[in-house]
């Protein structure tokens, strides 16, 4: 009798541990932009079962509502009985009676070509389908899950044209010459792992133990992978030295769709659009969502080509940000992204740190790394985060919008993770350095944080800020009562001296004539349209000092900085300069006599001449990482 219940017992626990969900998605029968997908259910009991699709998903900071592109849901018992079915929510679809459900049906509208307008997925977090050409699978948009049955393995079998082949961080167990077979832990693994499919041939990339790979797809090239390759290769460099070898993933894959835009990039080099090109721009542009999102082991990109191979350029610019994510929130995130509530998220506070340590890593990254100079790293990068810094309230707590993202008024306030934010842990960096006398950063805690939780276990939510000031210093927790958990303006006078660094918001001095303006030189440009970093010269009144003629490309950086010496001094005034325009397709070099006027200075930033040796210690750590 004991050896029979044992044998049960045994059994049972084999068929628990055997329950997956088998997901079968069929790209080969791809019609109208639409995809038929099957689930053979795992074996969830009860009189009534709930399939849900996510709200929203990690990384993305809105209602997203992926159940609205789901269609023609059906489910069936083990004997093929058609199951009733009620959708309770725009993301929850109620099967009854549901004690002998086997398996569901139904078919899925890619997002993108949607005409929902009401909570637009952002493209990046999307789907595309495209029938024999690419497929763009975020698994929110094609696979739900049954009542809150979360960690139950997945294996999902796509059956494909067998010219496409799908790129993605998931385990791949089988392919055949028309299907992939890629099995996923849990759900959160399987919403964590976008896949690409794509006939153009990935390119790849070894950092130390980690194989980055590179998928992507453009109709307008078969090498569009081969020029990202070309293009991030130094920045995979720079962030391998900065790392110091603690890469926490063995597999990391870009994935990038890339839209042809180059007409559009011809009518915006034209300068004078018109009401008719306006229009035209509409309708190419459409109100595309263009940019990336993060993920553990990947990064997936929605991109426009205006032109010469611009979306590497773009793709470079945020390939850092996006890549370092595998620190925070991969490594080190609380309970609410680590068990993310798929049906009703609950978003966490601390933001400061999955989003804005993150881009302040990065800046480190391209200067540590010798991508970018120190001056042009102050000049180009952390002055223009200071400014957009100063734009965004102080009454509102930085951890208060954080965890209010969702609601008015925070939503309106979310882009400043990325300025305000990086400049908050710039100031932390500081700070950490001046507690332990350069014994600890920001980058060390941070990774000693990751060591000690990792990917699969969570920090708690409300003590995580005492655990870290806690390694660090109890002085460290007057910073984050004042500037991250208080309504502190940010002390950036104070805290840059600390490293070297000046800093002074306002003063009156003698600036530079803005070459491109009406006012100063009888020049009119539209701002709002820069190409490549250029405007193009509307209209330009002969008597202009630089010689320009409407018609002619004049780069932005170049424009701004054409009085400047390399130390970032001005030239005295009368000093002959040379820039080079773009006029009708070739280089035009214009010489003109450097101008000045009387006016206000804002947000000067500059590297002290003279420094204490405390200061010099610090700004070598910071600008050099030693």
């Amino acid at each position: 009798m004991k050896l029979t219940i044992l044998i049960l017992s045994v059994l049972t626990f084999q068929f628990a541990y055997s329950q997956q969900y088998d997901y079968t998605i069929h790209l080969d029968e791809c019609k109208k932009d639409r995809l038929l997908v099957e689930l053979t259910c795992p074996g969830i009991k009860g009189d009534t079962v709930s399939f849900n699709f996510p709200m929203t998903i990690p990384g993305t900071y809105a209602i997203l509502d992926y159940g609205k592109y789901i269609q023609k849901l059906s489910a069936f018992d083990s004997n093929g009985k058609k199951l009733k079915i009620q959708k309770s929510t725009n993301n929850t679809f109620l099967i009854y009676p549901a004690n002998d459900l086997a398996r569901i049906t139904y078919h899925v509208e890619d997002s993108w070509d949607s005409k929902q307008k009401k909570n637009k997925i952002f493209e990046p977090a999307g789907t595309g389908f495209q029938a024999e050409e690419y497929f763009y699978i975020n698994a929110g948009g094609i696979m739900g899950f049954l009542n809150n049955e979360l960690m139950l393995p997945f294996q999902t079998t796509y059956i494909r044209p067998n010219q496409l082949i799908g790129y993605t961080s998931l385990k791949e167990v089988a392919r055949t010459s028309s299907s992939q077979v890629f099995n996923a832990s849990n759900y959160h693994d399987l919403i964590d792992n976008p896949i690409l499919f794509t006939e153009e041939k990935e390119q790849t990339l070894q950092i130390q133990g980690t194989k980055v790979s590179i998928a992507s797809y453009y109709k307008e090239s078969d090498s569009s992978a081969f020029y990202v390759k070309s293009k991030i290769d130094s920045a995979m460099v720079a962030i391998d030295q900065f790392v110091e070898g603690k890469l926490p993933v063995d597999k990391y894959s870009f994935l990038n769709y890339v839209v042809d835009l180059k007409e559009v990039g011809e009518m915006l080099m034209k300068g004078d659009i018109g009401l008719f090109g306006y229009l035209k721009l509409y309708r190419k542009l459409g109100g595309q969502g263009f940019g990336a999102l993060e993920h553990g082991n990947s990064s997936s990109y929605y991109l426009p080509d205006f032109g010469h191979h611009s979306y590497t350029g773009m793709l470079y610019e945020t390939a850092i940000h996006e890549f370092l994510h595998i620190y925070s929130p991969l490594s080190l995130h609380s309970a609410y992204i680590g068990d993310f509530n798929y049906i009703k998220p609950i978003m966490s506070k601390h933001l400061w740190l999955y989003e804005g340590t993150t881009e302040y890593f990065s800046v480190l990254v391209a200067m540590q790394g010798k991508l970018t100079s120190i001056d042009a790293t102050i000049e180009n990068n952390i002055k223009g985060k200071i400014e957009n810094a100063l734009l965004y309230p102080d009454s509102i707590s930085f951890t208060k919008m954080s965890a209010n993202v969702f609601d008015k008024p925070y939503i309106d306030l979310y882009n400043q993770v990325y300025t305000r934010g990086a400049i908050m842990a710039m100031l932390l960096d500081i700070q950490i350095m001046e507690l332990t006398n350069g014994q600890k950063t920001l980058k060390s805690v941070i990774f000693d944080l990751c060591d000690k939780y990792g990917s699969k276990k969570s920090f708690n939510e409300e003590t995580f800020i005492a655990e870290f000031v806690e390694s660090v210093h109890p002085d460290l927790q007057k910073f984050f009562d004042s500037y991250i958990t208080g309504t502190t303006p940010l002390a950036i006078e104070e805290g840059f001296s600390k490293i070297g660094i000046s800093f002074q918001k306002e003063k009156k001095g003698i600036v530079p004539i803005d070459i491109l303006s009406m006012e100063d030189n009888k020049v009119k440009v539209n701002r709002n349209v820069v190409v490549n970093n250029s405007l193009t010269v509307q209209k330009a009144d002969k008597s202009n000092i630089v010689g320009l003629v409407p018609g002619d490309k004049v780069n932005v950086t170049d424009a701004a900085k054409c009085f400047q010496l390399a130390d970032g001094s001005y030239v005295a005034e009368g000093t002959l300069v040379t820039i080079n325009v773009i006029r009708k397709g070739k280089t035009v070099p214009l010489t003109f006599p450097a101008k000045f006027k009387n006016g206000v200075i804002k947000n000067t930033i500059e590297v002290m001449k003279e420094m204490t040796p405390e200061q010099e210690k610090f700004f070598n750590i910071w600008s050099a990482g030693k």
